[in-house]
């Protein structure tokens, strides 16, 4: 099944019959999402049999001919992803979705530890891989139960996301604040990345369940951001940390990633409009610099790797980085937001989703604007979803 936009009245407003911008290139992204890049992933992009498409979860990933490349391992993370992506196109409208979010939760649940914690990782079929307790992927597997719950209804779902967190809280809490890495703890310098996706998914699972118990971690996050990630001297996101929450030495103290500045801008609002905690200074110190220094001029497009001080460490452009920043740049509410939405998702449509497999996309572009890509991971898929979600959302509010 097809999903058909309806109507929109601000088509008909304009004088001239044109639609505005922003709606235009949300019909454009739409059309692709919904009529290649969804169906492709529902059958090429998903592991089984004819009978079920999804009987061992989602692909990890495919060659650059849109084959599956068939890796013999399976992150957890990326069944998440997938049973968010899924859950959410089900939720659209996209019948297929229904069946291929069923399919790879129960795939998935084949990584739960008897403890309540989440392996990192399964074989292609579903066996045990890697025992080890990852930040991430478990920030990720509360994040896809949380849009699973909204789909499958039953309830099931808010409780092992319920369950996951307090595993989380009773095995991973540091007492500087935050959580490990992973469990056991490799002794890498701890990270904001994972928290950011935990704080997400604390977030959606509160917008699933309306429980107010389930926002006290945000409120936790929140202040972790406030005091260790945040530099409000330079209005910059750390990224590697010691274990008391320092900057770790040397270049890896003074790396950001404006993608995460974008990411963090999103959140901010979305923990604002949830808690109703004013964010909008920090928020506003994040989209500056990341605007200011990670956005290229004549391309639009943005720099994967900064140093504190505005330099370029890698002058690249991965594709979820693109999509944080129109998420970021539309939580923005700025006279310029619109034109700088409009042409961040052309980017995404005129140069990562064409030369490459249809409804498929090319994960990163180096400096010059060429493909750097060896392998279509399928994980990007989320970045795309939540970035249209944005651009959807700010057209109908338009």
């Amino acid at each position: 099944m097809s999903r058909t936009l309806p109507p929109n009245p601000l088509t008909d407003a304009q004088t001239d019959g044109a639609p505005l911008p922003l709606v235009a290139v949300r019909d454009r992204f739409s059309d692709w999402l919904f009529q290649k890049a969804l169906p492709f992933w529902a059958t090429t992009g998903c592991d089984g049999t004819p009978h079920d498409l999804a009987l061992l979860g989602a692909q990890e990933s495919l060659t650059l001919e849109g084959e599956p490349a068939l890796p013999p391992f399976k992150r957890v993370r990326v069944q998440a992803r997938q049973l968010f992506a899924f859950s959410w196109a089900a939720l659209q409208g996209w019948e297929e979705g229904v069946s291929r979010a069923h399919g790879i939760f129960r795939f998935m649940l084949r990584a739960r530890r008897e403890d309540g914690g989440w392996v990192r990782s399964l074989t292609r079929e579903g066996g045990v891989k890697d025992n080890t307790a990852d930040l991430y992927d478990l920030a990720f597997v509360v994040f896809g139960l949380a849009w699973y719950g909204r789909l499958e209804g039953s309830g099931r779902a808010e409780k092992l996301a319920r369950e996951t967190l307090v595993w989380i809280q009773k095995n991973m809490a540091t007492p500087d604040g935050g959580f490990l890495n992973c469990l056991p703890d490799d002794g890498a310098p701890r990270q904001q990345n994972p928290h950011m996706h935990l704080l997400e998914a604390v977030l959606a699972l509160y917008v699933t369940t309306k429980h107010e118990p389930d926002l006290a971690l945000a409120h936790t996050l929140y202040r972790l951001f406030r005091t260790r990630f945040f530099d409000p001297v330079t209005g910059t996101l750390g990224e590697f940390f010691t274990k008391d929450w320092q900057l770790a030495p040397g270049e890896a103290g003074q790396w950001v990633e404006p993608g995460h500045h974008f990411e963090w801008v999103w959140l901010l609002g979305e923990y604002s409009r949830l808690s109703g905690v004013d964010t909008s200074e920090p928020a506003m110190r994040l989209a500056s610099f990341a605007t200011r220094f990670g956005m290229v001029p004549e391309t639009g497009r943005v720099r994967d790797v900064l140093r504190r001080d505005g330099t370029v460490l890698r002058g690249g452009s991965r594709l979820w980085v693109q999509g944080e920043a129109l998420r970021g740049v539309l939580s923005q509410d700025k006279q310029d937001s619109r034109g700088m939405a409009v042409r961040l998702a052309d980017n995404l449509l005129d140069h990562y989703f064409t030369g490459c497999p249809v409804g498929t996309w090319v994960d990163q572009l180096d400096a010059a604007g060429a493909p750097a890509v060896t392998k279509i991971p399928t994980s990007s898929l989320y970045h795309i979803i939540t970035a249209f979600d944005a651009l959807d959302q700010a057209a109908k509010k338009a």
